[in-house]
């Protein structure tokens, strides 16, 4: 076939598999779930996984894009969280031999032999991702430490970067000198990665926390309902309460978070609810509902012990982090 051709080929068979396994996964998996047999669940995600990967293989392309596809199929089954928790203790062993395959491919001997060159690229590399990405968190809006958090954790190149270079070279489309240090400058920047987590703890971190290091405020104007916790849960109660009429005493733990709240006219004060002078200070001896929207299920689980100790009268909604 000449090259358009063979492009259609792949196209076509990368979306038959796509479209037609994402229409045929929900039946075959629906019935193999009425025989209530987990093995067998196992047993068809690999025979999806092989069959899919030789499919791939017939029509000229790699059986690792063949395998990455039947994941997509997989992932987009109203059965995945199944599959995942039947796959998961092969999980880490199947990884393990991803990564010795890989690590056995790569020629440490060109890092010696141009160690200035390959350093000088792998950090180039990294410093592009970063810079890439965070432009992107400023795009979505991505604030503070998560924006480094972001920018830094993702900017080595990927693992998936091994699978698209054996693609490459068993495809003949760049040769095997020029994959052989693309793959050194993978391995290289996913080594340094830790790096950049350090640099994060140690240098950016602090430096953001302190902005938000601040005295607790004084709360002048108490309410009968005291919300501990302004985050998404804790947002939509007080929105709720103040569109029947009611007004809150609303207390949360993050600068941040209250200056996003003065722009919309809500009166929060800054403080730790789970210290108990804050509560006092929030007038719980005279409320009548406490609602707890507060990250962590320690705190939370601490906070409704103290409550119900000291202030029994209290009602107390709490957040529920999970079913436990």
């Amino acid at each position: 076939l000449p090259a358009w051709g063979a492009a259609i080929v792949t196209l076509g068979a990368i979306a038959a598999v796509v479209i037609v396994g994402s229409y045929m996964t929900g039946p075959v998996f629906r019935f193999i779930a009425a025989a209530k047999l987990r093995e067998l669940f196992v047993a068809t995600a690999l025979m999806m996984v092989i069959g899919i990967a030789l499919l791939m293989t017939l029509v000229g392309l790699s059986p690792a894009l063949g395998t990455f596809l039947a994941g997509v199929v997989l992932a987009n089954s109203e059965y995945r969280h199944e599959l995942e928790s039947d796959i998961d203790p092969f999980k880490g062993l199947l990884l393990g031999l991803f990564f010795m395959t890989v690590g056995a491919g790569i020629n440490f001997g060109l890092l010696f032999d141009n160690f200035a060159v390959i350093v000088a690229l792998s950090l180039g590399l990294m410093a592009l991702k970063v810079a890439v990405l965070y432009i992107l968190a400023l795009v979505f809006k991505i604030e503070g430490t998560d924006r480094w958090l972001f920018s830094l954790g993702l900017a080595q190149a990927g693992e998936f970067g091994f699978v698209l270079l054996s693609f490459t070279v068993a495809s003949a489309v760049i040769p095997s000198d020029l994959a052989d240090r693309l793959l050194l400058i993978v391995a290289l920047s996913m080594l340094l990665t830790p790096a950049l987590f350090i640099l994060f703890d140690r240098v950016i971190a602090p430096r953001f926390a302190s902005t938000e290091d601040r005295e607790m405020d004084e709360i002048e104007e108490k309410s009968d309902i005291i919300i501990a916790g302004h985050g998404r849960v804790g947002g939509i109660v007080s929105r709720m309460l103040r569109n029947i009429g009611l007004s809150p005493t609303v207390m949360d733990f993050s600068a941040r978070q209250l200056e996003f709240l003065k722009a919309f006219d809500v009166q929060a004060y800054y403080g730790d609810a789970t210290r108990p002078d804050l509560l006092h200070a929030a007038g719980i001896e005279n409320a009548k509902l406490l609602v707890i929207a507060i990250d962590g299920r320690e705190q939370i689980t601490e906070l409704v012990k103290y409550v119900r100790h000291h202030y029994p009268d209290v009602h107390i909604v709490a957040r529920a982090i999970d079913r436990d």
